[in-house]
């Protein structure tokens, strides 16, 4: 997996500075030694990345099933007699099963309802299904980004895949949440803006 990153980077650094040189490779380096300044991954970097052909493709794709998820959720929680009084937030939690966050009166109603769903596939499997889909997407945009702000340490190998190793460690858990109420629903995920229905 290392030396497939390694690879990686180096072709990226090789086309996109062939002699080598990079001005801000030295202080960004001290400033990763010193321990004292905390590497993330920016904003920019992660925008530039989501913002990819490839990338922002398959951000639609989860949009529009998202919207089509929440869509049906709704549907079927209102032939339940279930209506929902605000948010309610689907994760996964890092045991795989899906955690559900909102008013007690909407998370025992939400409950009740997924425990009933005889569907196929099931909303619990649908949603856990659509987590993992936009986790894969997050980390991808997290790679790509962390490989870009890497190519500042352009000057050795050593430094790109250290300053990239860092960033990706800092970035943490990618948590992904599916949020709906009775009017409308989004998809949040580390590397996107909030998709809408």
């Amino acid at each position: 997996m290392v030396s497939g990153v390694n690879g990686s980077l180096l072709s990226y650094l090789n086309a996109s500075n062939p002699d080598g040189s990079g001005s801000a490779a030295g202080n960004l380096g001290t400033k990763a030694g010193t321990g004292t300044n905390k590497q993330v991954i920016s904003h920019t970097a992660l925008d530039r990345v989501a913002g990819s052909f490839k990338m922002a493709h398959q951000a639609r794709t989860l949009e529009a099933g998202q919207a089509t998820l929440a869509k049906d959720l709704r549907s079927a929680m209102s032939k339940a007699g279930v209506k929902l009084e605000g948010n309610v937030d689907f994760s996964l939690g890092s045991d795989g099963t899906v955690k559900i966050k909102g008013s007690d009166a909407d998370q025992a109603a939400v409950k009740s309802f997924l425990k009933a769903d005889t569907s196929e596939p099931s909303f619990v499997h649908r949603i856990a299904s659509q987590a993992k889909q936009a986790m894969d997407l997050s980390s991808s945009i997290q790679r790509g980004a962390a490989m870009s702000q890497a190519a500042q340490y352009r000057n050795s190998a050593a430094g790109v895949m250290s300053a990239y190793t860092s960033l990706m460690h800092n970035a943490g858990a990618t948590t992904v949440v599916f949020s709906v109420s009775a009017d409308s629903s989004s998809l949040s995920y580390p590397g996107s803006l909030s998709t809408q229905a």
